[in-house]
């Protein structure tokens, strides 16, 4: 079976909404599970390449802050022998012209969500504008938006899954909550850990039911591998 690489972005008009924070997530797990991923960097924050630059995971990256150099970039890595089954583009936020030529490369797009109105709003205009670049480059570019730094137990959270819901916004069940594992990435350079892993892995394995990452569909890499 030809291998397909997919290639993942991760997208948010609003700073501070756990865009990183998720991309790291789904990246290190990803690498746990023996997945071939390549990471880009493209915020002039460098948030992601301080993480990667620890080293602590099995994960080649690159810092691409040119433009017109993503796409370019995503066809070369496609063409790499192994091939990746994950190339995975951190975004500084989707009105920059990097976003605009990540999400165009993109299988899929990942919005992050903090359970406050602000970022929901956000969440809301960035999944409208991934329609938009999807319709300009007429290509089917699925995207949903993930929350976290949530409480389940608190109203606000029901409130905002309630008003992306009602709007018919795409979004994943599982959720990443507010757990000292997600802060404690930034200084291990490593997946997260203890309550905060297991979080994760929830939000992964909805994914991997709904055949939302190609690495774990059937038949896939995951499948090959495990056997």
């Amino acid at each position: 079976m030809t291998q397909k690489t997919q290639v993942i972005s991760v997208v948010q008009e609003k700073g501070g909404a756990g865009k990183t924070t998720w991309l790291c997530t789904l990246a290190s797990l990803m690498a746990e599970d023996s997945a071939k991923v390549f990471a880009i960097d493209t915020d002039e924050r460098k948030h992601l390449s301080r993480w990667l630059e620890k080293d602590n995971t099995a994960i080649d990256w690159t810092f691409e802050d040119n433009d017109e150099k993503i796409g370019p970039t995503v066809r070369q890595l496609k063409k790499s022998d192994p091939a990746y089954d994950a190339i995975i583009i951190d975004t500084a936020g989707y009105k920059s012209a990097t976003a605009i030529y990540a999400v165009q490369a993109s299988d899929i797009v990942f919005i992050p969500c903090m359970p406050d109105e602000d970022s929901a709003k956000d969440a809301m205009q960035t999944y409208r504008h991934v329609l938009n670049v999807a319709e300009n480059a007429e290509k089917n570019i699925l995207a949903f938006v993930v929350m976290m730094d949530t409480d389940p137990r608190a109203n606000i959270t029901a409130s905002i899954t309630d008003a992306l819901d009602a709007k018919k916004i795409p979004r994943l069940k599982a959720m990443c909550n507010h757990l000292t594992g997600f802060k404690e990435m930034k200084s291990t350079g490593k997946a997260p850990d203890g309550a905060a892993k297991s979080a994760a892995r929830n939000v992964l394995a909805e994914l991997q039911r709904n055949d939302l990452i190609s690495y774990y569909a059937k038949g896939g890499s995951w499948e090959r591998k495990s056997a």
